[in-house]
């Protein structure tokens, strides 16, 4: 497992408290990706006639008009499941998915930057403020655990975030999260012109207040 903050990797029964702890610490640094953003259509995961992506992304947590999380403390859980042979290459190590941990005070860890274990990760929420980059932000770049398992197989890259200011993407807010997977490294600011090589999610969810 690779560990993007250089510290050694305890149980996940013992992680996630501390992922949190470690993740509020990035609020200063979030506030530093400055900048306005205009909003941009998320792209169509149907670049042809015909085309069936080798990758089904599903978001396990939360589920549609799910109320997620208490006091703007909430978490997103993807899975990316390969569907053939091709899904298998394109989630392989040799393309940068690995099991890893990416925390702060890593130079790899923040929004509006791609996931150093899984590079093609596109996620965008639409209450994402101006101070994080805004609305087309990758917060990929926020995603603490991945871990990669077989399943007959077929390779399966899951991706957990649990966000470290409770109420930085808002409090009792329905929020749209847009995600989806590219080819080679994902952009730190999507513009919809990017093509997909999985389905394109579009999911609202309320976060708690």
């Amino acid at each position: 497992m690779y560990d993007h903050d250089h510290t050694a990797g305890p149980s996940r029964s013992t992680r996630r408290p501390w992922v949190r702890a470690a993740a509020g610490l990035t609020a200063a640094g979030a506030l530093l990706v400055g900048g306005a953003t205009a909003a941009f259509a998320a792209p169509d995961a149907t670049q042809h006639s015909g085309y069936t992506p080798a990758i089904k992304l599903v978001i396990t947590n939360p589920k549609p008009g799910d109320i997620a999380g208490t006091g703007g403390d909430f978490t997103v859980d993807l899975k990316a499941l390969a569907l053939n042979a091709t899904g298998n290459n394109q989630l392989s190590a040799a393309n940068g998915y690995r099991p890893g941990l990416n925390l702060p005070p890593a130079a790899t860890f923040g929004p509006a930057m791609p996931d150093p274990n899984a590079p093609g990760l596109v996620v965008t929420l639409s209450t994402t403020p101006q101070a994080a980059g805004g609305p087309n932000a990758n917060l990929a770049g926020v995603f603490q655990l991945n871990s990669v398992t077989s399943h007959q197989g077929l390779t399966r890259v899951i991706t957990d975030w649990e966000v470290g200011v409770p109420g930085f993407f808002g409090k009792n807010k329905p929020t749209t999260l847009t995600a989806y997977l590219v080819n080679g490294t994902a952009p730190g600011i999507v513009t919809g012109h990017e093509k997909p090589i999985s389905n394109v999610i579009h999911e609202t969810f309320t976060i708690g207040r």
